[in-house]
């Protein structure tokens, strides 16, 4: 293909990242308002959420075990899932009982998760129709849209009501289909005997693989705790929700510049090593937040975000592609993306006991912990487990 047509794939797939980021809003930003206000219980709440986020990571593995073996062409795939998300948005506005209400919209947040590995693979995928996209580009414009579809769907509900938040679902879901019906196949090359070329990709292959999940994971509970019962932070140090959503407002946006550049950064140096600067940053925010005792301090803590999640989420993408190749390829993003859902079930399960039984000091330092475990982790993965003769059979 020529250079115009990159260009063109370069806007699709940016188009695809920001749609799908968009997607992720309702599920998480908005779940608890919507399910709250359909009348169900708080502890109910989260383990929807909870049995959601684990069935997602399952599907996650099988499902990318499959693009990679070139069983299913994943382009058609998503073009499965978005339907779901179309149909079932409007289903959830239509039946009356709370509980299928609650059934059909764990299942939007799970399809929603399942559709993440695929997308993030694409980028590579690509290349065997030799064109290059910048995932680094793409997953800034979905920082952008999240942003935006924060402040529309907080006016639209605030304005109309529940139901603007699984039909949010409906309408994404439909552009989402619409982009991918005009996207080339993009499937991984089929091995005669039925699976991928390498085989499964097995985590005792790859030790500092395994490692970075780990640490991934860890960061990723301190993350999506803190950012779950973020409000009682901001409570806190004297603040109420317009502070909170200044607070997010400001991580979002420095976020962008790590993302829009970080292809232009990176170079020649491995992923693994802004891995291991994001992984100290989030200990840095953690521990920061330990301290922070007033709103402009929350702020401040706020801008270390370009260099946490800002930094990771352009980095773990390129960093499966080096570390466990073409061949796994999807199914390492999985992998990577699992760290994050599975940070979101530690971060809402043990956040609430933290919560039920005693304040948000003790939350906050178990976030801390938390991010230190990670960091170590990361930085013991990037540095390399062969000098590190303790972790030499991990």
């Amino acid at each position: 293909m020529n250079r115009l047509d990159e260009r063109k794939e370069n806007i699709r797939y940016a188009l695809l990242i920001s749609v799908h980021t968009m997607l992720t809003c309702p599920s998480f930003n908005f779940i608890a308002y919507y399910l709250l206000g359909e009348h169900v219980d708080n502890s109910d709440v989260g383990i929807i959420i909870a049995v959601s986020c684990l069935l997602a990571v399952l599907l996650q593995q099988l499902v990318s075990r499959l693009v990679d073996a070139g069983n299913i062409n994943g382009r058609k795939l998503l073009l499965a899932l978005s339907m779901v998300e179309i149909i079932g948005g409007v289903a959830t506005t239509i039946v009356d009982s709370a509980a299928m209400k609650s059934l059909m919209f764990g299942t939007l947040l799970c399809v929603t998760l399942v559709m993440l590995p695929v997308l993030n693979s694409f980028s590579f995928l690509y290349q065997s129709r030799n064109i290059t996209v910048n995932y680094g580009v793409a997953r800034g414009c979905g920082s952008l849209s999240y942003s935006g579809i924060s402040i529309v769907l907080g006016f639209l509900t605030a304005a109309l009501g529940l139901n603007v938040v699984p039909l949010s679902y409906t309408v994404l879901g439909s552009i989402l289909f619409a982009i991918l019906l005009t996207m080339p196949d993009l499937k991984a090359t089929k091995n005669p005997r039925g699976g991928s070329s390498g085989g499964s990709l097995r985590l005792s292959k790859y030790p500092e693989f395994a490692l970075m999940l780990v640490g991934l994971s860890m960061v990723m509970f301190f993350h999506n705790m803190s950012m779950t019962y973020f409000i009682h932070v901001i409570n806190h140090v004297g603040g109420d929700s317009s502070h909170m959503g200044m607070a997010l407002g400001i991580a979002a946006f420095v976020e962008i510049p790590a993302l829009f550049l970080y292809t232009r950064i990176k170079g020649r140096t491995p992923s693994k090593i802004f891995l291991a600067i994001s992984g100290a940053a989030f200990f840095v925010k953690a521990a920061l937040f330990v301290a922070a005792d007033s709103i402009t301090m929350i702020y401040c803590v706020q801008l270390v975000q370009c260099l946490a999640y800002g930094l990771m989420a352009a980095s773990r993408v390129y960093y499966v592609d080096e570390v466990v190749g073409k061949e796994h390829e999807t199914t390492g993003q999985a992998y990577i993306a699992a760290t994050e859902t599975i940070g979101l079930v530690l971060g809402s399960v043990v956040g609430g006991v933290v919560m039920q039984v005693s304040d948000v000091v003790v939350l906050l330092w178990v976030g801390a912990v938390a991010a230190l475990i990670g960091m170590g982790c990361m930085i013991m993965s990037a540095t390399g487990l062969k000098n590190m003769p303790r972790l030499k059979n991990f």
